[in-house]
């Protein structure tokens, strides 16, 4: 999810400026998901599903892009289509593929403005002891010390995996006043805690084979040492054990990840006149204001996209609400 999210990151970046390759950088991102999912059904051995760790910012970016060209109608409902399938709970989502399907960007006189929030601090990886695997592993030292002409070190040290976690999102949307007035609030597009959870859950069988194989190197290594030495003595066989337990307790999971991203992506298509209108952003609980707005100043130009991207780890947005110019 991390390699898609960085395509996406590439093509907002791109809005917040000229655009040019924006639409290049959705494409990627999709073309990179088709790829992930065909290595993970080869090396796993069973089907992957389309959903498989794709991000529906991804597909739902193609369709705004294509849409704003007013040519492109079929892959902008393509986009949202494929955005649809991934949140079908999005009720959003079908009000733009029925205007796509119709061929209208936006009234005359008209542009669209895109309000692209990302709230709360996003998933990371911290080390956490698998139990189970480390008893399964211990009656395993136990038979084959008891069978085995040499003992084997016991698995004392834990097994240790890594595991996703995210804090809580310091408010659920971010409401939009436009020129003073109330109008909507953003809605989730992705949330990037449940992607991270689920991709990893998906990899874990593979992760805990690697920690596995690992250990159970180290504890032939130290097997096949005293098999090479030939030892007879029961305390040089104990000093190779406590030897082996020590290499074994220098593991450690693997927690590198970005940590930097969101919990949640949310959007807002606003459909206004064209010329300067003035935003207020702020964050908003169960339909009431738990910080202070910010505003922001938009120039709408007559059948184009205008985007706003902000993020919010917290009740604040760091730094300025960024506004791309049509």
């Amino acid at each position: 999810y991390e390699k898609l999210l960085i395509r996406v990151f590439l093509s907002l970046a791109s809005l917040m400026q000229d655009g040019v390759d924006a639409e290049s950088y959705a494409l990627q991102a999709l073309d990179k998901h088709e790829q992930l999912r065909i290595a993970a059904q080869e090396r796993w051995g069973k089907s992957i599903p389309e959903t498989y760790c794709v991000p529906a910012i991804a597909p739902y970016l193609r369709g705004l892009m294509s849409e704003a060209s007013m040519s492109n109608y079929d892959d902008a409902l393509r986009g949202y289509t494929q955005a649809a399938a991934l949140l079908p709970e999005a009720s959003f989502l079908q009000v733009d593929m029925e205007r796509a399907a119709h061929g209208v960007h936006s009234p005359p006189g008209h542009g669209v403005v895109v309000v692209i929030a990302m709230v709360g601090r996003g998933p990371y990886k911290i080390e956490v002891e698998e139990l189970a695997s480390q008893e399964a592993l211990l009656i395993a030292d136990r038979i084959v010390s008891a069978v085995g002409q040499y003992s084997v070190p016991p698995t004392l040290a834990p097994i240790k995996i890594p595991q996703i976690v995210s804090p809580a999102k310091p408010f659920d949307l971010v409401g939009i006043e436009v020129d003073g007035r109330p109008v909507s609030t953003t809605l989730p597009i992705t949330d990037v805690h449940r992607l991270a959870s689920e991709t990893f859950a998906a990899k874990l069988p593979e992760v805990m084979a690697r920690t596995v194989a690992r250990r159970v190197v180290k504890k032939g290594a130290v097997y096949a040492a005293k098999d090479q030495m030939n030892l007879n003595s029961s305390l040089t066989s104990l000093a190779m054990d406590a030897a082996g337990v020590l290499w074994e307790a220098t593991e450690s999971a693997d927690t590198r990840c970005w940590g930097l991203l969101p919990r949640e992506i949310q959007v807002l298509r606003l459909e206004l006149p064209a010329g300067a209108h003035r935003l207020n952003l702020e964050p908003v609980t169960q339909g009431r204001p738990v910080g202070s707005g910010t505003e922001c100043r938009v120039s709408v130009v007559d059948g184009r996209n205008t985007y706003v991207l902000s993020y919010w780890p917290e009740t604040r947005p760091i730094g300025q609400i960024l506004v791309s110019h049509p």
